[in-house]
């Protein structure tokens, strides 16, 4: 393609309503156009980007058995009502509309609904399965912030599949396969060697843990905790954790009750207290789904994980508890929850990091008031079990081998899910089997951003001078500069780029002419917009009988003849 005929242009102005590195080089290189935010246009060579990852994408799902499809982005109220999924406080992030008959419908946030309403005309024996179905489909989400370009979209690009299969076993061999495929597929992104299969929360899909794959970058909004020399990766809302331990003193002190009318929140009482963080507690109140009060304790330092409690009470649901419960349930105004004096009413979960503690801090559920030198046994019952209910950090031990994590920042890049039959016996689809007997139908999914990869590729790879592009996704491959307007340049650029053509290699040809574009803003440009290669023809290479080029990632210039280029490109 001809620079000439492309109607967009680079800027050198940093849009001032974008924070994030991926959405302010992309717009700068015309990739993109924001809408508002959350919401982007793709430009011709955006497009191309990612039209370029769906094919990646594409070609692996169709690998596995993957058949694709196009569903609709309206979605009918009465499907989602069957499992449960249409109510706004299960699912919070819907965007909805109205027919104008008064018909509410969704507005595509996710298809294992829609998808096995499908198979009711196509799936009824055992020889109909397993079965895979893909679409890749602009999704919409009604999120509350999205300050994180295309990492975090309002409406954007999704690669969504759906396994159906007669079995757990037969599930989870499919499931396999296709976690094979995702590994397969960050590896042709050029992003394999940095990017792990993440055990994670299934939200709203699952009750099971999910597995994500997260890619390391500095600016992902998940925090991972990585089992030094295994392969074993958690996001922070799972991560099994013990805590760092903290030498304890070794006589009991007597207990006392300190008087500290609005000192609230565990910063303000070490301060108070003068005493360590550690030998602090926190205690939060939650609300159960069916109103059980819920004390949840964990060690000053860390915080209550709300995955992890939900789990332990085998809620589906919890929620902080508003300031009327609290004062319910503890007999005193919010900020002086603790272990002391609770009615037996509430249900006390504490966490393992408390377990040890000697002479520790706790509220005493009496305003303005907290107790200091608690110890268990004495002040406490010891509980009959402790838990891991606290959110990980730094520090902290993997349980199962004692091995102090590794703390990285990641971007989430796809992820998958087991979803046992929920949705399809939600729905009331199922197979009969040899004997003519009804089972159950085992589902999967499986998810691919693939415009948060656009910008993920961006945040991880690009530079102080723009974008950089793995050759597989690339606009183009090559940018051939044109420097200069008279007729040999002119000629030897067609033929280069003919013979490049002819080759199978995408050229952006930038034939902007001398008063247009100097030979330093068509260089910048070609760095802005992170072309792989960089060819240059002018009449200084024509003297030589040789052509200029550079890769995008490294500074050096070889003169090279069109054979020699023809096998760097070729890859010889």
């Amino acid at each position: 393609m001809r620079r000439t005929k492309i109607f967009t242009k680079t800027s050198k102005t940093t849009p001032t309503d974008e924070v994030a590195k991926n959405a302010q080089l992309l717009i700068r290189a015309g990739f993109i156009h924001k809408e508002m935010a959350g919401v982007y246009a793709y430009l011709p060579l955006g497009l191309r980007v990612l039209e370029n990852i769906k094919r990646i994408v594409r070609e692996e799902m169709n690998a596995v058995g993957g058949h694709e499809v196009m569903m609709t982005a309206l979605q009918p109220r009465e499907l989602f009502e069957k499992t449960n999924r249409w109510d706004d406080a299960v699912v919070d992030n819907w965007f909805k509309t109205k027919l104008k008959n008064g018909t509410e419908l969704g507005l595509g946030l996710t298809h294992e609904e829609p998808i096995t309403n499908v198979l009711f005309d196509s799936v009824g024996s055992y020889r109909d399965l397993p079965v895979m179905i893909y679409q890749i489909q602009n999704k919409f989400r009604n999120e509350k912030r999205a300050k994180s370009g295309l990492l975090r979209g309002r409406e954007f690009v999704m690669k969504d599949m759906y396994s159906f299969a007669r079995s757990q076993a037969e599930h989870e061999e499919v499931y396999e396969k296709v976690a094979a495929a995702y590994t397969r597929v960050y590896e042709r992104l050029g992003i394999g060697d940095i990017t792990f299969r993440t055990k994670a929360d299934g939200g709203y899909f699952t009750e099971r843990y999910s597995d994500e794959y997260q890619t390391l970058c500095d600016v992902g909004e998940d925090t991972l905790y990585h089992v030094p020399d295994t392969d074993l990766w958690y996001n922070e809302e799972i991560a099994p954790a013990h805590a760092f331990r903290v030498e304890q003193p070794t006589e009991q002190k007597p207990l006392e009750n300190v008087k500290g009318e609005g000192v609230v929140g565990v910063a303000e009482l070490v301060k108070f207290l003068n005493v360590p963080i550690e030998s602090t507690t926190k205690t939060m109140i939650y609300e159960g789904e069916n109103g059980e009060i819920i004390a949840a304790a964990v060690r000053g330092d860390h915080d209550v994980n709300e995955t992890k409690l939900r789990k332990v009470v085998g809620a589906k649901k919890i929620k902080l508890a508003d300031e009327n419960t609290i004062r319910r349930a503890t007999g005193a105004e919010v900020g002086y929850a603790g272990l002391l004096n609770l009615p037996d009413s509430v249900r006390v979960v504490v966490d393992e990091s408390c377990s040890d503690l000697v002479n520790f801090e706790t509220g005493n559920n009496r305003t303005g008031e907290h107790a200091v030198n608690v110890n268990w046994e004495r002040d406490l019952p010891t509980p009959d079990q402790f838990y891991d209910i606290k959110t990980a950090r730094a520090g902290d031990l993997h349980t199962a081998s004692g091995k102090v994590y590794e703390v990285h920042k990641g971007v989430e890049v796809g992820n998958i899910f087991p979803l046992e039959s929920k949705y399809t016996d939600g729905l009331g689809l199922y197979y009969l089997d040899q004997n003519g007997e009804q089972q159950h139908i085992v589902m999967g999914c499986y998810g691919i951003g693939i415009s948060r990869l656009v910008g993920a590729l961006t945040e991880v790879f690009a530079d102080d001078r723009g974008l950089v592009w793995h050759d597989n996704v690339a606009p183009f491959r090559v940018y051939l500069a044109q420097i200069g307007d008279d007729e040999n340049v002119c000629r030897e650029c067609e033929k280069l780029y003919q013979d490049l053509q002819n080759r199978g290699v995408e050229v952006l040809w930038d034939d902007r002419p001398s008063e247009i574009a100097r030979p330093g803003e068509k260089f910048a440009d070609a760095d802005l917009m992170g072309i792989p290669h960089r060819v240059v023809i002018s009449t200084k290479t024509i003297e030589q009988g040789k052509i200029e080029y550079k890769q995008r990632t490294n500074s050096a210039v070889e003169m090279l003849t069109p054979d020699d280029l023809f096998g760097k490109l070729d890859g010889r």
